[in-house]
């Protein structure tokens, strides 16, 4: 099985490599350090599978894999990331990750995931499911409704952190880093919350949460 490694950190990869490769049956064929770049290396290197880290440059591993996907769906995808945000999750399974386990698994764990993925089989880490259970049973009590124009907006807490932070001037980069969540996911949550206020932008958006007094400031 030819697998891609795409992650921003040389040590990680090079730590990758050696584990996988220790199983005689994985060849790791190629190393990308961003999301163009494991694009890139999937058409020239046609892996079986790529294992992808969320936070790297140019495209972000969700972007990637979206892309990767919809030019070679054939290529298994497993997130292997440090991001346990259930919306990074969420957006990765929806662009067509086929498995999602974080950057603490065990060497052992990890070829186990890999050759799972490869014979056809959805991977994610038990203690993520346990953790999306967990969230949605508490958010439930986080939602925000607000009204407007005789309408009831409902925000949930994630995108109640958004919106505060695009008012404090925050752009999605900075959005992103101080909520340890993927580009991505920011702009598809900016995105939402502009269409549930019936605004153009975020400027437009910022205004009116300001006057309207919609987040705590």
């Amino acid at each position: 099985m030819k697998v891609l490694i795409a992650d921003d950190y040389r040590l990680l990869r090079d730590s990758f490599k050696n584990i996988i490769e220790q199983n005689s049956d994985i060849q790791v064929v190629a190393c990308a350090t961003n999301g163009a770049q494991a694009l890139q290396y999937c058409e020239i290197y046609k892996p079986d599978l790529v294992l992808m880290d969320i936070y790297l440059s140019v495209y972000d591993g969700l972007v990637a894999t979206k892309l990767i996907k919809s030019k070679f769906p054939q290529i298994k995808i497993l997130i292997l990331t440090s991001s346990k945000d259930d919306f990074d999750l969420a957006e990765a399974l929806f662009n067509g990750a086929d498995g999602y386990i974080l950057k603490d698994i065990g060497a052992d764990e990890l070829i186990l995931s890999i050759k799972s993925i490869a014979v056809g089989l959805g991977v994610i880490q038990r203690e993520l499911l346990y953790s999306i259970v967990t969230r949605k049973s508490e958010n439930i009590s986080k939602i925000r409704s607000i009204e407007l124009d005789g309408v009831n907006v409902i925000l949930s807490k994630r995108q109640l952190e958004i919106l505060k932070m695009i008012v404090m001037g925050f752009d999605n980069k900075q959005i992103s880093k101080e909520l340890c969540i993927a580009v991505g996911t920011v702009k598809n949550n900016v995105t939402e919350i502009i269409s549930k206020f019936r605004v153009k932008d975020r400027t437009q958006l910022a205004i009116y949460a300001i006057r309207n007094s919609v987040v705590p400031l």
